[in-house]
């Protein structure tokens, strides 16, 4: 760490009592971009407090995109009690699913999941569309939430799976013929 004030406030954030502070302090490790700090976040991974989970997959796979911890935000896309820290698991897992089709297409399956929250289903469109290589000239402006069956682009996800050469599935392709 390069700036001793920011070193000293994370240190001061982590070891808060306040779990706001901690949250923070986490966040702060993966913006200001320190893997060296990743073993200090680790144990969050499996915080009895949502958010305090959701912030360690943030830091460690979206900002730090360390691939060690792909497994973790995988198992919490699936099974974590706490939708933030789903949508968590859903947005920072698009760098991993560029190169790993099995993962896309497990990311298309949580946006197509009816059964699913909302804004979890939404980050996993929107890491789809990321990993599938949209241009992001093309990315959606508009909010797909509420109502995010009708009001996500379909449609344009089908075309960047296909221009992809991705394999469009049924739920995605259903959608996407609908009228608009």
């Amino acid at each position: 760490m390069t700036d001793p004030a920011r070193a000293a406030a994370i240190e001061e954030g982590l070891a808060s009592t306040d779990p706001e502070n901690v949250y923070d302090a986490i966040i702060d490790i993966g913006k200001q971009g320190h893997p060296e700090l990743a073993d200090r976040v680790v144990p969050y991974l499996t915080s009895p407090t949502g958010f305090l989970r959701e912030a360690a997959l943030r830091t460690l796979v979206f900002h730090l995109r360390l691939p060690n911890y792909k497994a973790d935000a995988i198992r919490m896309l699936d099974s974590d009690p706490d939708e933030g820290a789903r949508e968590a698991a859903a947005m920072a897992l698009n760098t991993f699913a560029a190169k790993d089709p099995e993962l896309l297409q497990h990311l298309l399956r949580v946006a197509v999941n009816t059964s699913e929250d909302d804004t979890v289903r939404a980050a996993a469109f929107l890491s789809a569309l990321v990993a599938a290589g949209i241009e992001h000239s093309e990315f959606p402006k508009a909010r797909v939430l509420p109502d995010f069956d009708a009001k996500a682009d379909w449609p344009l996800l089908e075309r960047a799976l296909r221009r992809a050469r991705i394999s469009v599935p049924p739920g995605v392709a259903e959608r996407a013929a609908r009228p608009r």
